[in-house]
């Protein structure tokens, strides 16, 4: 029997360059995806090497500043070296030093750009409601939260009176801001306006002063005040409370007193709790 006869598959030329470059495109798929990977892994390593903040840093090109007050503006320029490198840690050692150098801030807030390599520093004062005498010694600015500052970075509150404030250092004083930041509210409403407010503090009349930006603390009550008004009279006003009802009692019975009491009127609300308010002629008190 003879042997089967053998034969060899041929192929064509068309196929077999197809088959080729079939071949070549995974080759060079897989040696990018080698390269590739040994890229990620070189840089995996040398991140890690890096301080996260300084893997991120970026150099300063521009910088931006926020804040009503020139003098704080320039000394945030002063501070910022444009053409260096600020990283996200420098960025808040940056606003942590401009709070504790500035107590009179209250919020600053640095922000990066990478696009354009602009930092832009935000940088806002306390919110201040009068500027006070304390204890007849020093000026100060009274936040709305009671703290007294001696410096502030906004433009001066409008105070239509003065205000003298005779209290202990370490007193919190919350309360007077919140009344004084009501009362002058409602000043057009006073049928003779106030032209002097004294708050005495519980606990006498201590002589002293708080330090630089320091938080008045949570001792003592809220204390009293007394207004001076425009046509002399003195209203002992008692608590801090009732400020809108007091007005309008205040402008009824002083017109009704002044007809039958010659002279400057003193009018005691110490006792509004009570229902009961005094008028008598004023003298030495």
């Amino acid at each position: 029997m003879a042997a089967a006869k053998k034969y060899r598959v041929k192929v064509r030329l068309k196929v077999r360059n197809r088959l080729l470059k079939n071949t070549g495109l995974a080759a060079s798929v897989v040696a990018a995806a080698v390269i590739l990977g040994y890229c990620g892994f070189l840089a995996v390593r040398l991140a890690a090497r890096m301080p996260a903040s300084r893997f991120f840093a970026f150099t300063v090109k521009s910088l931006s500043v926020h804040c009503p007050s020139e003098e704080m503006s320039a000394e945030i320029s002063r501070r910022m070296r444009v053409g260096e490198t600020f990283s996200s840690a420098e960025a808040a050692v940056f606003a942590a030093g401009l709070k504790k150098s500035y107590p009179a801030l209250s919020r600053v807030e640095v922000k990066r750009n990478f696009m354009n390599g602009r930092v832009s520093v935000f940088a806002e004062p306390e919110s201040v409601v009068a500027k006070i005498r304390f204890n007849g010694e020093k000026t100060y600015y009274l936040s709305g939260n009671g703290r007294l500052l001696e410096e502030y970075y906004g433009p001066d509150p409008a105070d239509v009176f003065e205000t003298d404030v005779y209290a202990a250092p370490g007193l919190a004083l919350a309360p007077l801001a919140g009344f004084l930041k009501d009362l002058k509210t409602l000043v057009p409403e006073f049928s003779s306006r106030p032209v002097k407010l004294e708050y005495r503090g519980p606990g006498g009349t201590a002589i002293g002063v708080p330090a630089r930006g320091s938080a008045p603390g949570n001792g003592g009550l809220a204390g009293s005040c007394r207004l001076t008004l425009e046509n002399s009279a003195l209203v002992l006003w008692g608590e801090l409370e009732f400020t809108k009802t007091k007005i309008l009692r205040l402008n009824e019975v002083l017109p009704d007193a002044a007809r039958k009491i010659k002279g400057p009127l003193k009018v005691d609300f110490r006792y509004f709790r009570d229902g009961k308010v005094f008028v008598s002629k004023l003298t030495d008190i």
